[in-house]
């Protein structure tokens, strides 16, 4: 795919971050234009009289697309408000215990510390092994930090700051053994990797679409089992009450992004789906042995599928303080868009691949 006729990318720029924002298609881009268009010509008839026809339609393409049924799924604007909905719906008590791992997305995590504080419960975190030898591994240390007082387990299918594919299934088994309820954080999959919502077994399930599915800013969803859906609520309370009609309607925004979704997905398909999928796999395989070797620093996992996909970490040699620096440095010197970072006390790179670019 030639990405300069389909992004409106800055020429000249090397953009190695889908993992954080992904971008919108020039064809995708212009289908929101329209809808935006449609809605300002008389708002009140397409808010209240047609927006909710074309959601339907999104909804069951999307849902088709992840593996889930129409009626378990909603949108929300990211997958943090998606995980907030869900913690602030759990009814926490005293003494609970919610569980993540060390790999978390950082802002999932302040989310959970503090739902907890104001239910008198405690988060805890899995350290998994970095570097690591296999998935046995990080499921085995995630299934060790499971308590007696475990009450849910928020994890994340693909890592944030690792670029990590956790094994879900023998943890949500072990989880549901124990009687744990799981809330699986995958931010990353849509697009990325293929994904069946309801053979994972979890309890809720949230993804962004605005990142490798390339759907406009303020796209995600929320997958919730049907036994949770008469108290998993959003956290603004609108006109809407059951669990579809309140995260459909949280007051008035602009549902654009959640209307164009069902066309992104038709454009990935068209873009190749599973084969573009191996094609972002293949550019990230081949560009970390690149960085590692220039670096001179050793990759933190085997080139094995089962834990990696289209992105990918690599230690930098450098302080952790000067991560952000050196990110900075790259993007006004070399025009690459690519995100170092400080993480577990060393500076991190994380290279995302996306075919075409380049």
């Amino acid at each position: 795919m030639n990405t300069c006729a389909h992004f409106r990318h800055e020429p000249g720029l090397t953009y190695l971050n889908h993992g954080s924002f992904g971008a919108v298609p020039i064809e995708l881009a212009e289908v929101q234009r329209a809808l935006q268009d449609r809605m300002e010509a008389d708002p009140v008839e397409f808010l209240l009289h047609q927006a909710a026809s074309l959601l339907e339609t999104s909804r069951a393409t999307v849902a088709g697309f992840l593996g889930a049924r129409t009626e378990d799924l909603v949108f929300t604007r990211n997958a943090t408000a998606g995980i907030g909905s869900v913690l602030l719906s759990l009814g926490l008590r005293a003494g609970d215990e919610l569980l993540t791992t060390n790999h978390r997305y950082d802002a999932v995590h302040n989310s959970m510390v503090r739902v907890a504080r104001r239910a008198g419960a405690t988060v805890t975190q899995a350290r998994l092994p970095f570097p690591c030898e296999g998935p046995e591994q990080l499921a085995a240390a995630v299934i060790a930090a499971m308590g007696p007082n475990t009450r849910l387990l928020v994890l994340s299918q693909l890592t944030s700051p690792t670029a990590l594919i956790l094994p879900v299934a023998p943890i949500v088994e072990a989880a549901r053994s124990r009687g744990i309820q799981v809330l699986i954080d995958g931010a990353h999959i849509p697009g990325h990797l293929p994904v069946d919502i309801e053979s994972l077994g979890a309890d809720w399930w949230v993804g962004n679409l605005h990142k490798w599915l390339c759907a406009p800013k303020g796209c995600a969803v929320l997958w919730c089992h049907p036994s949770h859906q008469a108290h998993t609520r959003p956290a603004i309370t609108s006109h809407g009450l059951d669990f579809r009609s309140s995260f459909d309607w949280c007051g008035t925004d602009d549902p654009s992004p959640w209307l164009v979704a069902g066309h992104a997905v038709e454009l990935h398909r068209r873009m190749g789906g599973p084969a573009l999928q191996a094609a972002n796999h293949a550019l990230v395989q081949a560009g970390r042995e690149e960085v590692a070797a220039a670096l001179g620093v050793d990759l933190p996992h085997p080139d094995d599928p089962q834990l990696y996909g289209a992105m990918a970490a690599i230690p930098v040699p450098a302080p952790a303080d000067r991560a952000l620096e050196i990110g900075r440095t790259l993007r006004r010197l070399h025009r690459i868009q690519v995100p170092v970072f400080p993480w577990d006390d060393r500076s991190w790179v994380r290279i995302s691949g996306f075919a075409g670019y380049n």
